[in-house]
């Protein structure tokens, strides 16, 4: 049985002060032996889960039934379980469950309220699951829709910005959950991905202030709010998750932020290659987060662990400080106790048709059409598509999606090529394209597939009419050369696969609007 306990943080040791401040992620879809031990050896009281944690909504609830009393038993507070639900790509929980709008579909879409609406229900199932801290949204702003690393946002603008993840936020909180902001300070500019390398922005400290900031202040009354590991030139040499100036100075005492402040992940290289994971962890709990992301491995997890205890016992962490920290963590429980004593029950998940519903209608509204005009297929239409691939370690490869499949189902008596990196295919294109009326092309990630930019260039240059349809956002649009009629969607998911059939039979218009 679960209590929803939450031990006072005066009362706590320093192992259970220490377990309170990481956030550990689990190898698989159940508590196995090994890491029950490993979480009462540290008092672990606090986790992330990933798809690998994911089979199905009956499993789900299973291992958070036992995880909370797992937990609650050996730390005497029930924990903290987040997850990475942005919508779109990046979604850790993709089966039986409603399948979340992309934020920069909620953006574009003519659906009211969409952000709201999407954060809401996420909410709802999360809660129906026992996860309780959404790690979303993303604030970067997107300058012209032309950054290929930051397409996790909500638009261009920080009013975009700040109305899309304003809506989310309130959607989530609304439901029943935690929302956490992210990336602070905001790294919109950044091409680069700190999971591999660490990004240095150079924008000086007015910009940063009043722009990439911006929607951070305003929604200063989200539950927590997730560092960057980018390193910010003009405010000081450390990343901003190791910073002091950044996450103490400007964030608690300038801008008053009194939630919980979460580090993106320290196994990332950012960290790791400059700092150490142990190093890293100890100075980003010095700087002013409260809980450190451990997420993947089982000896990062631990060598982390251990510096916080040493740091600790050799004074350089004072316990005054841990305490701080776990008291925002434990006001942070107390705030989905009510939610999740409604929503997480014994009672079997079932997705509600109106949600379903109502996420394919934002994801039918967000279709835009950027220049010229819509595609229209005829009996002798070539149709060019990509399948799908992860761009980035934050997305997950969650099933087996093909456009080009289900095109080649709803059209089968026109031709349905496959991108391919085969060094005949652009030939093989440009010869189907001279037998074809004319030619629809759907991009996915162009910008980083040198096969793809010059078969879709070298269609672009033929006689035929050529309509290109980008299915993740419009950025690809800056690598094309001749376009004459482009549209876009902003995810390549199971809904805007069925939007891109639904707009060739001439079911739905295009509504959407870019989000600059």
């Amino acid at each position: 049985m679960i209590n929803y306990s939450i031990k006072p943080a005066e009362e706590m040791s320093v192992e259970e002060l220490i377990g309170q401040v990481i956030m550990i992620g689990l190898p698989g879809t159940e508590l196995d032996s090994d890491y029950a031990e490993f979480i009462k050896q540290y008092s672990f009281g606090n986790y992330i889960l990933f798809s690998r944690n994911y089979r199905d909504t009956a499993q789900m609830k299973d291992f958070m039934k036992n995880l909370y009393e797992y937990t609650e038993k050996v730390t005497g507070s029930f924990p903290l379980v987040s997850i990475d639900q942005e919508g779109g790509m990046v979604v850790r929980l993709f089966k039986d469950v409603t399948f979340p709008a992309s934020p920069l579909g909620t953006s574009a879409t003519c659906v009211p309220d969409a952000p709201y609406k999407t954060g809401y229900i996420i909410a709802r199932d999360m809660l129906a699951l026992g996860i309780n801290l959404n790690l979303a949204p993303c604030l970067e702003i997107n300058e012209d829709l032309a950054n290929l690393v930051n397409v996790r946002g909500y638009g261009a603008t920080k009013e975009i910005v700040l109305k899309g993840a304003g809506g989310f936020v309130r959607g989530v909180q609304d439901g029943g959950a935690l929302s956490c902001i992210k990336h602070f300070p905001g790294a919109g500019s950044s091409t680069k991905d700190s999971h591999l390398e660490l990004p240095i922005i150079e924008e000086d400290r007015e910009t940063l202030l009043s722009y990439n900031m911006y929607p951070f202040g305003e929604l200063r009354y989200s539950d927590a709010l997730m560092t960057s590991h980018c390193l910010f030139k003009s405010f000081d040499t450390l990343p901003s998750t190791l910073s002091p100036v950044l996450l103490t100075e400007v964030l608690r005492e300038q801008m008053c932020y009194d939630g919980l402040i979460i580090s993106d992940g320290m196994e990332m290289k950012a960290i790791v290659d400059h700092y150490g994971i142990g190093r890293g962890s100890v100075m980003a709990l010095k700087a002013g987060c409260d809980i450190l992301l451990l997420c993947h491995e089982y000896s990062e997890q631990k060598e982390a662990t251990e510096a916080v205890k040493k740091a600790v016992d050799e004074g350089e962490l004072p316990i005054e400080l841990l305490i701080e920290k776990v008291k925002r963590i434990n006001s942070a429980k107390e705030k989905v106790v009510k939610g999740l004593r409604e929503s997480f029950t014994d009672e079997k998940y079932k997705v509600k048709e109106k949600d379903h519903a109502l996420m394919q209608e934002i994801v039918d509204g967000s279709f835009t059409l950027a220049l010229g005009e819509a595609p229209r297929i005829t009996p002798n239409t070539l149709i060019v598509a990509a399948k799908v691939r992860v761009a980035s370690i934050a997305e997950d490869e969650f099933d087996d999606r093909s456009l080009p499949a289900a095109l080649q189902k709803a059209f089968p008596n026109n031709k349905v090529l496959t991108f391919s990196k085969d060094e005949g295919f652009t030939e093989a294109a440009l010869n189907a394209a001279a037998e074809a009326d004319s030619v629809i092309i759907y991009s996915y990630d162009a910008y980083r597939d040198e096969a793809q930019k010059r078969a879709i260039n070298a269609l672009l240059k033929t006689d035929k009419t050529v309509y290109v349809v980008s299915v993740k956002g419009p950025s690809d649009r800056f690598h094309f050369k001749g376009l004459k009629n482009y549209a876009c969607l902003y995810e390549y998911t199971p809904n805007s696969i069925k939007t891109a059939v639904k707009q060739l039979k001439g079911e739905i218009p295009l509504n959407g609007k870019l989000p600059m």
